[in-house]
């Protein structure tokens, strides 16, 4: 059973919103954000809770290969797929299940994000178990993960369940009615008072062979190309094949062009203590309040702070001083290269700076 238990982690992002961070060299999954590892170590070292390492598939650019392998030395080398060109999520997935099910035709695949924060790590790891053990029960069903709201955040889309469930071992599976893209604050506060409505993480679980078929009638262009990468795998010029077919698929995300017309779809609610770190507001959130000084301040690096309440200040390394002197609610992080200094609640607008950059021709600092 447990051998047909397969893990993708998705690690082709490039997370602009954490610059100056994530750069396009190494994007946000190779940051160590919180908890001293990078974010794809993080992902990885959850996986394997649940999942045979060798078992374990890595998506990513092609570009990001050799630096994903320094942080994960013991993924087996043909359980890399190096996508030639971005082209979002359906197509990454579609290729996966097309070379992962000619291996195994009855394999069962976890998609997951490279570059997102779990501090319940026991619950993480009981959900999947209970979300395969539900696809084994019924195959031709596809399932999420759905992150219990503690706010009603406007940064993330939903799902909206049924009220009735059933129980796969400890978890509640609910068949799924709605995707809703990322509301106003109004909205988000009702989706958070009614209780069935959830945070979409984006964690899809499901039969190779199954996605495929839905991918057959929803991207018939994807799964035509998928199918002829994967039967070409020991062709001579399959390289050139696999550019040729991924460079036609459409930019799409698996949400939107395949999980939202599906017709037997169900989410697993679950409480992980998870973020999409999709912002240093966000990063600031997660930090534990044990870890904040008399001030509600919290600091790394070598940093003097003076009169400073309710900041982070996040410094790369020990050769440079950070001194703080009467800052409320501020978050500044450094690089070698650049600092950002920003209000709380205003982190988002960090696309702006990597906007401005672009268009004064700075790429360098990107």
């Amino acid at each position: 059973m447990y051998k047909n238990y397969y893990a993708l982690i998705l690690a082709g992002g490039s997370g602009t919103r954490l610059y100056p961070r994530s750069r396009n060299e190494k994007p946000k999954q190779f940051q160590s954000i919180i908890g001293g590892k990078t974010l794809l170590e993080q992902t990885f070292n959850r996986a394997v809770t649940f999942i045979e390492n060798k078992n374990i598939y890595i998506s990513t650019n092609k570009s990001y290969i050799d630096t994903t392998k320094t942080f994960l030395p013991s993924i087996l080398d043909e359980n890399y797929i190096g996508e030639p060109i971005k082209r979002n999520t359906a197509p990454a997935i579609a290729l996966a299940a097309a070379l992962i099910s000619r291996k195994n035709k009855d394999a069962i695949i976890a998609s997951i994000h490279s570059d997102h924060i779990v501090l319940k790590i026991d619950n993480y790891s009981k959900v999947f178990k209970a979300a395969y053990k539900a696809i084994l029960q019924d195959p031709s069903t596809i399932i999420t993960i759905g992150i219990q709201p503690d706010s009603p955040h406007t940064g993330y889309g939903y799902i909206e369940r049924e009220n009735s469930h059933t129980d796969v071992d400890d978890a509640m599976l609910y068949k799924a009615k709605r995707f809703v893209e990322k509301p106003d604050i109004k909205i988000a506060r009702e989706y958070l008072r009614k209780g069935t409505y959830y945070w979409n993480a984006g964690y899809f679980i499901f039969k190779a062979t199954h996605i495929l078929d839905e991918i057959k009638k929803y991207l018939p262009e994807v799964y035509k190309g998928v199918t002829k990468i994967s039967d070409n795998t020991s062709h001579p010029d399959y390289q050139k094949i696999l550019k040729d077919e991924f460079t036609k698929f459409p930019n799409v995300p698996i949400d939107t062009s395949v999980m939202e017309k599906t017709n037997n779809f169900k989410v697993i609610s679950a409480d992980l203590g998870w973020s999409d770190v999709g912002s240093w507001d966000s990063v600031a959130d997660l930090i534990d309040g044990d870890n904040l000084d008399e001030n509600g301040n919290y600091f790394e690096g070598l940093t003097v702070s003076i009169d400073t309440h309710n900041s982070v200040v996040l410094s790369h390394d020990d050769s440079k001083a950070i001194a703080t002197i009467g800052l409320d609610n501020i978050i500044v992080v450094t690089t070698d290269d650049a600092i950002l200094i920003t209000q709380k609640g205003r982190s988002e607008e960090v696309k702006k700076v990597v906007e401005e950059l672009k268009n004064r021709k700075k790429e360098y600092l990107l």
